[in-house]
C-alpha cells in the first residue's frame, strides 16, 4: 500500500509541474503547409516557419559534441528549409542523458520534442511516470492525418513498443533486423590454415587451435563481463541477460536455469583458458585492450556490431597488409541455432510535449514524416544534389567522405536522422569497405540468427531491491560473473552450477521468479521474442 502511494504522489507531483514544463509552448505558432513527407513547394508562398526547441542526447559523436553551434550547422539549416521548421536544438551529454531528462520532468524547461535514448519507451521506469502524468501527447490521430509515411514505413512491432495503454506516444527510429552483433572471423588465416570457417559449436575449438599454431596471439577475442564473447552462451541458448527469460514448468526464470547447457558453454571457455586460445587475463580485457589487439591482428574471431564490419578491416589492413576479416553465421548450437541477443525494435524516439497547440504538433510530425520519405531519406545519406552528389539517368553517384571534416559532416547529418531503419542504410552500405558484404550480411546472415526470451517493459521491480541479481542487456549479474569467471578460471567446480542457481534464488531470486511469473501470467509489460518456451 506504501508502495502504492508513492507511486501515486510522484505522478501528481509530475502533474503539478506539467505548468512550469511547458515555458516555450506558449509563444507565438505557426502551422507547416507543406504535405506531410514533403518538402515546400516554390510555387507557393511558404508559411512562416514553425518554431519548435528539441532536445536531443550526443550519442558520444564527437562530430556533434565539437560542433560549436549545432543549431548553425548547415545541414541542420538545410533540414529547416526542406521541412519550413525553425529548431532550437538542445544538446544533452550523453553520460548524463538521463539524469537531465529527470531534471527536466522534475524542474521545468521541457522542450516542445524530447528525444529518448534507447529502451525509454512508455513503458519504461524512465518515462512511465511523465506519460501517465499527462506530460507528452498521445499521437494515434495526428499519425493519421500528418504522419502516413511514417505508419506506412515503421514496422507495427516498433510501433507496438511505443505504445502504451492503447496510445502511440513516440515516433521511433526502429530496427528492420533486430540480430545486430555478427561474428567475425580472419578469413585469411582460415586460408593459411587449410580449413572452414566454424559452421557449429562444436567446429571452433579445432579451428582456434590451428589459429595459435600459425602465431594468432589471441585465437577468440575475449573482454570482461562476457561482453561482445557470448556466441558461445547463445549457441546453448543460455544468455543471461535481461531479456533472456523462458518457461520451466509453471514458473517464468532466467534461461541459465537450464544447469546442463550452462555447464557446457562454460566447459568450452574454460577449454580456451587452459589451452591458451584467448587471454589469460580475459577478465579483465577492457574494450580499450581488446580494440587494441583486434586493430594489431591479434584476434583470430570475435563478436561485433554488425556494421563496423569495413572500420574494422581497415584498421587490421594497416598492421596485417594481407589480414582479411569476414562475417559468418555464428556457430550454432544443439538445437540448430545461435547467435546473441536480439535487440528491441526501437533505438530512439521522439515524445511530443502536450502542451503543444494542434497546428505546431500536426507541423513537428510532418518534419518527421520527411525523414521517411524518398526526398528525405536521399537528402539524410547523400545530402545536396550539386553539391555532395550528382544524378544521371536517375542514379546517384556520391563519393564516402575521406577527411575528418568531411566525415564529421556526413555524420551530423545523419545524427539529424532520427526516423530511420537504425539497423542499416541499403544505399549507403554498398559504397563503404566491405559494403556488399555487410548489406549480405544484414539480408542473408542476420535475419536468421540471434536468441530471445521472455523480457518485461519495465524491468521488474524485485531488481531494485536485489541489484546484485539483477542482469543488463548485455551483460549477467554481478551474482553470476563472479561465479562464471572464477569456473573459467579453474578457482570453482563447474558441475557445481546448479549449486549456483540454488544460492542466486536463495538471495533473492525467488521474489524475481514469483514477480516474473506473476507478470507473465496478467499479462503486464510482458513481450515474448523467440526461444521463449511459452508454448
Amino acid at each position: 500500500m506504501k508502495k502504492k502511494m508513492i507511486s501515486f504522489l510522484c505522478i501528481m507531483l509530475l502533474t503539478g509541474l506539467l505548468a512550469a514544463c511547458q515555458n516555450s509552448n506558449k509563444g507565438a505558432e505557426s502551422s507547416n503547409s507543406a504535405k506531410p513527407g514533403e518538402g515546400i513547394n516554390p510555387t507557393e508562398a511558404p508559411a512562416k516557419p514553425t518554431k519548435f526547441s528539441i532536445a536531443r542526447g550526443t550519442l558520444a559523436l564527437k562530430a556533434v559534441e565539437s560542433v560549436e553551434d549545432i543549431n548553425k550547422d548547415k545541414w541542420v539549416l538545410e533540414l529547416e528549409k526542406r521541412t519550413n521548421t525553425d529548431m532550437d536544438i538542445q544538446l544533452l551529454p550523453h553520460k548524463d542523458f538521463k539524469q537531465k531528462v529527470s531534471l527536466m520532468f522534475a524542474g521545468g524547461g521541457l522542450p516542445d520534442v524530447l528525444v529518448a535514448y534507447q529502451s525509454m519507451t512508455p513503458a519504461s521506469k524512465d518515462m512511465k511516470g511523465a506519460v501517465e502524468a499527462g506530460i507528452f501527447m498521445p499521437l494515434d490521430d495526428i499519425l493519421k492525418s500528418h504522419g502516413q509515411n511514417l505508419l506506412n514505413v515503421i514496422p507495427k512491432e516498433a510501433w507496438d513498443e511505443v505504445t502504451y495503454n492503447g496510445h502511440i506516444y513516440s515516433i521511433p527510429q526502429y530496427l528492420s533486423v533486430q540480430s545486430r552483433r555478427a561474428t567475425f572471423v580472419r578469413s585469411d588465416l582460415l586460408e593459411k590454415a587449410g580449413i572452414e570457417a566454424p559452421k557449429t559449436i562444436d567446429d571452433l575449438l579445432p579451428m582456434l587451435r590451428a589459429f595459435k599454431k600459425l602465431g594468432i596471439e589471441q585465437p577468440f577475442g575475449f573482454r570482461e563481463n562476457f561482453k561482445y564473447a557470448d556466441f558461445i552462451l547463445g549457441a546453448y541458448d543460455v544468455l543471461p541477460y535481461s531479456t533472456m527469460y523462458e518457461k520451466q514448468g509453471d514458473e517464468i526464470v532466467p534461461k541459465f536455469f537450464d544447469s546442463e547447457n550452462m555447464m557446457k558453454a562454460l566447459e568450452m571457455y574454460k577449454a580456451m583458458y587452459d589451452e591458451g586460445l584467448m587471454a589469460k587475463d580475459f577478465a579483465t580485457i577492457t574494450g580499450a585492450m581488446w580494440t587494441k589487439s583486434r586493430d594489431a591482428g591479434n584476434l583470430g574471431i570475435y563478436n561485433a556490431n554488425a556494421n563496423q564490419l569495413g572500420t574494422y578491416q581497415t584498421e587490421l589492413t594497416k598492421s596485417v597488409a594481407d589480414g582479411k576479416l569476414q562475417m559468418i553465421p555464428s556457430p550454432t548450437g544443439p538445437d540448430g541455432k545461435g547467435g546473441m541477443m536480439l535487440y528491441n525494435m526501437t533505438l530512439e524516439q521522439a515524445y511530443l510535449n502536450a502542451e503543444l497547440s494542434k497546428e505546431k504538433a500536426e507541423a513537428i510530425v510532418s518534419y518527421f514524416d520527411y525523414m521517411v520519405s524518398e526526398e528525405g531519406k536521399t537528402f539524410f545519406t547523400f545530402g545536396n544534389e550539386g553539391e555532395t552528389y550528382t544524378k544521371e539517368n536517375g542514379r546517384i553517384s556520391y563519393q564516402v567522405p575521406t577527411d575528418e571534416e568531411e566525415r564529421y559532416s556526413e555524420q551530423r547529418r545523419n545524427w539529424l536522422w532520427i526516423a530511420q531503419d537504425g539497423a542499416y542504410n541499403a544505399d549507403r552500405l554498398p559504397l563503404e569497405t566491405k559494403g556488399e558484404e555487410m548489406l549480405n550480411g544484414f539480408v542473408s546472415i542476420l535475419p536468421n540468427e540471434g536468441r530471445g526470451g521472455v523480457f518485461f517493459d519495465p524491468e521488474l521491480d524485485s531488481y531494485t531491491k536485489y541489484p546484485d541479481l539483477a542482469p543488463k542487456f548485455d551483460e549477467p549479474s554481478k551474482f553470476l560473473l563472479d561465479h562464471m569467471i572464477k569456473m573459467v578460471y579453474g578457482d570453482e567446480n563447474i558441475a557445481d552450477w546448479p549449486k549456483v542457481v540454488e544460492a542466486w534464488k536463495k538471495a533473492g531470486g525467488n521474489e524475481i521468479i514469483k514477480e516474473a511469473t506473476e507478470r507473465f501470467n496478467n499479462k503486464s509489460g510482458v513481450v515474448i521474442g523467440p526461444d521463449a518456451n511459452v508454448q
